[in-house]
């Protein structure tokens, strides 16, 4: 069917749907050769609540006492406005992760305007939401084989994806073996929080396994739903899990510690077939029996810190990651990966989301 007969660009973000001349949207494994990606902006870096409902669960817990205090300080506000240096430093290290993609020969799909339409940012705050931010692309979706599924994470972190909408429309169209299809939206008040089912796009991706973590304080929160989820909730995977069943996906949960971080992809990442990486002792149940054997490279607290495990895999052993880490870079090294540095560290700082929280890697493929 001709493309005007399904959709017409209204150039909401000028040039977006000449991005995605070319691309398509299939993910054969988290762990398959990059081909192109989506990363986010600092068109809009609006300060988080973190007292909020939303974002409660995701800070207290696990963020520095004086970022916290910070946050709480300059609540709703732009970054642009409270800390100028900040928001240069911040917009420098934004920029230098997609070009550190494009250097490697990967399509990057990005806002590249510097502006992004107030009623986006603000399309939650008229029910007590949070304003938008735009610095996050993965929050807003996965991709499992050729289905795309946009997510509603507890926290509405993630305004990337509807900025690259008219992207994801053209990709669409112009393959008409994708899918397409949405969790639930958020419940839209704060009166009654964290109703769910909220789901962000911190799944690992294996080939044909889709793994879910649900971050708990400590292992008897397991079984009393009562206690706080971090970023995701077990209504979410069972919704998941039964989108995926007839696409041959399986999709399965483990349990982490939601002191140690607020999502999985901050705290584990698949290298390659056989090898993965994150905190020894920081899971609270095991992985699914067919991973068990899987080697792991234990990522010291000291570079977890640093957000080592929040990293992008582009594949042929060629890794991209925050700049500092020290055991996580030999230990690749050691191994035969090529580690490309980027400066991320004011970014991470700020808000405990890295480079790869940064992207949505929507086409990987042998």
């Amino acid at each position: 069917m001709p493309n005007e007969k399904l959709y017409i660009p209204k150039n909401i973000i000028p040039g977006m749907a000449e991005q995605a001349k070319g691309l398509k949207m299939y993910v054969e494994s988290e762990y398959a050769p990059l081909k192109a990606c989506m990363t986010g902006n600092p068109s809009s870096i609006a300060i988080p609540d973190p007292d909020s409902p939303e974002m409660g669960n995701l800070f207290l817990g696990n963020m520095p006492a004086e970022t916290l205090q910070w946050m709480r300080e300059n609540k709703h506000k732009q970054l642009a406005d409270v800390d100028p240096e900040m928001y240069g430093q911040t917009k420098m290290e934004s920029d230098a992760l997609a070009e550190a993609f494009r250097r490697e020969g990967v399509k990057v799909i990005r806002n590249e305007t510097g502006h992004t339409p107030e009623s986006m940012i603000n399309q939650h705050t008229g029910w007590g939401g949070e304003p938008s931010l735009t610095l996050y692309g993965k929050s807003a979706g996965q991709v499992f084989g050729n289905t795309f599924v946009n997510m509603h994470e507890v926290s509405n972190s993630s305004l990337a994806e509807t900025t690259c909408r008219e992207a994801f429309s053209e990709m669409f169209i112009n393959h008409p073996e994708t899918n397409w299809v949405s969790m639930p939206p958020l419940f839209p008040t704060n009166e009654f929080p964290n109703i769910g089912p909220y789901m962000t796009g911190e799944q690992k991706v294996f080939e044909g396994t889709v793994l879910c973590g649900i971050g708990v304080a400590d292992p008897s929160h397991i079984n009393d739903l009562t206690k706080p989820r971090s970023a995701t909730n077990e209504l979410a995977v069972e919704v998941l899990r039964r989108i995926m069943a007839p696409h041959g996906w399986k999709v399965k949960t483990v349990y982490f510690d939601s002191r140690v971080t607020y999502h999985l992809d901050c705290l584990m990442t698949l290298l390659e077939e056989g090898l993965m990486a994150y905190p020894k002792g920081s899971l609270w149940t095991e992985l699914p029996e067919k991973y068990r054997d899987w080697d792991v490279i234990d990522v010291s607290m000291e570079d977890h810190h640093l957000g080592a495990e929040n990293n992008v895999v582009l594949g042929d052993k060629r890794i991209v990651v925050v700049e500092g880490t020290t055991k996580f870079k030999k230990d690749l090294e050691d191994r035969g990966w090529r580690v490309i540095e980027v400066p991320y560290s004011t970014i991470w700082g700020a808000f405990h989301s890295g480079c790869l929280c940064s992207t949505m890697a929507f086409w990987r493929e042998s």
